[in-house]
């Protein structure tokens, strides 16, 4: 029988990564690029002194007086007319279209079950009244975010006649005075 012999096992390379044979040329250059800019600074060819500009003064002779220039004579202004300031005409102040609820404006309740009118702008104050549907009440106040809703201040006549205010989510009223009764 045949002795065999020991043989190390050879090590088995890892395939290198496609970067690798990207990676390693730019970081040689990057590493000699740094190297030739430290040298070159330190040899004092990094910063070059911009020169002074000297100012060269002319020699004046001494025979011959040097001409004044004559004096200009002053010209006379014309007096210039004041405008006469027209009238300004006035701004027009813009008016939001009917179709739009505003403070001063009148809405209509549009919930059918009723509008719940409450002490602030939000669903967890008080409730003051229910209104009933297709009443026309004042805006006062507002807008205001709360609650995913937007709350309007309207004041608005009880039966009796008593006037009285509380805050709607303005998703339950129309702009303007509507007629649902028809």
């Amino acid at each position: 029988m045949k002795e065999r012999r020991y043989q190390p096992r050879r090590r088995q390379q890892r395939p290198r990564s496609p970067w690798a044979a990207l990676l390693i040329p730019f970081l040689a250059i990057l590493i000699t690029g740094g190297l030739f800019y430290v040298l070159a600074t330190m040899l004092g060819g990094g910063i070059v002194p911009t020169p002074t500009p000297t100012v060269v003064v002319g020699e004046i002779s001494q025979g011959q007086p040097t001409p004044t220039p004559p004096e200009p004579t002053p010209t006379p202004t014309p007096e210039t007319p004041t405008p006469t300031p027209t009238p300004e005409e006035p701004t027009p102040t813009p008016t939001l279209p009917p179709d739009v609820l505003q403070v001063g404006g009148k809405a209509t309740v549009n919930a059918e079950a009723g509008l719940r009118v409450r002490s602030g702008p939000g669903t967890s104050f008080d409730l003051v009244i229910t209104l009933p549907y297709g009443m026309v009440v004042d805006i006062i106040g507002g807008p205001e975010r709360a609650d995913t809703y937007t709350w309007w201040q309207i004041e608005f006549s009880t039966p009796d006649g008593e006037k009285q205010q509380g805050w709607v989510a303005g998703d339950f009223l129309d702009p303007g005075v509507q007629n649902y009764n028809q």
